[in-house]
């Protein structure tokens, strides 16, 4: 009986000691927990104020592009305009030059140009109602006369004066014809009954067109005299273009 009595409490005291061992490792972890918990927090605190962060540079980042975009929209717009800007300047250019290129012809087709001739003959002649030909060519500014035909060709359109001179002699009239385009316009005559010496010319002043022609003819059996002296002449110049 001894026995029994002394071992029951025993018993109670081991099973209490064996609860304060559980109590004390069940505390152990609440506490490692509440750390962990803790630590936890603290973490996700961190981990939120990273993402606040993170989003305020997004949020930073897509105004900045949404700036940059509006930028961009406002260079196309305005490249757009330089472009017509320059497709206009472009055709203005090209109009102005056009029309500088056309007043530069129309001032070129105006200006004077220095058309003149002077031609001799260094021999007699009777004539046959042909071109009286010429064989000294003082000047031919212009090109105008034909040393081939004899003929005086207007370059230009515009007020021309031509003049002729002619020596006559003896009893041989002297009877020369201004011809323009085929038909007679003007005359000189010289003749001297007396068997004497004189010099027979006409001047004229007219209108004529490009491509127009005049020259002289000699009435046939009528005479011109000329040596190395040169009595025949026959002179041409532009007065001022239409």
């Amino acid at each position: 009986m001894l026995t029994a009595v002394v071992l029951v409490p025993l018993l109670l005291l081991s099973n209490t000691l064996a609860q304060d061992d559980t109590i004390s490792e069940i505390q152990k972890t609440i506490s490692v927990l509440e750390h962990r918990m803790n630590s936890a927090e603290s973490s996700l605190k961190e981990s939120q104020g990273n993402l606040v962060n993170a989003l305020q540079r997004v949020a930073v980042t897509e105004s900045k592009l949404q700036q940059a975009e509006t930028k961009l929209v406002q260079a196309d717009v305005k490249r757009v305009q330089l472009e017509s800007e320059l497709k206009d300047m472009k055709n203005t250019d090209t109009k102005n030059s056009a029309a500088i290129a056309g007043l530069l012809s129309t001032l070129q087709g105006k200006q004077t140009r220095h058309i003149a001739f002077s031609v001799g003959r260094s021999t007699s002649l009777t004539g046959t109602g042909a071109v009286i030909k010429y064989d000294k060519i003082w000047l031919n500014d212009g090109n105008g006369f034909n040393t081939g035909t004899n003929h005086f060709v207007a370059p230009v359109s515009g007020v021309y004066m031509f003049t002729y001179n002619n020596l006559y002699h003896s009893n041989k009239n002297s009877f020369v014809l201004f011809m323009m385009n085929g038909k007679h316009v003007q005359s000189s005559q010289g003749y001297d009954a007396n068997g004497g010496w004189g010099m027979s010319g006409n001047e004229i002043q007219l209108r004529l067109q490009k491509g127009d022609s005049v020259w002289l003819e000699l009435y046939k059996n009528h005479y011109i005299y000329s040596n190395v002296y040169l009595y025949s002449s026959f002179t041409g110049q532009l007065i001022y273009q239409n």
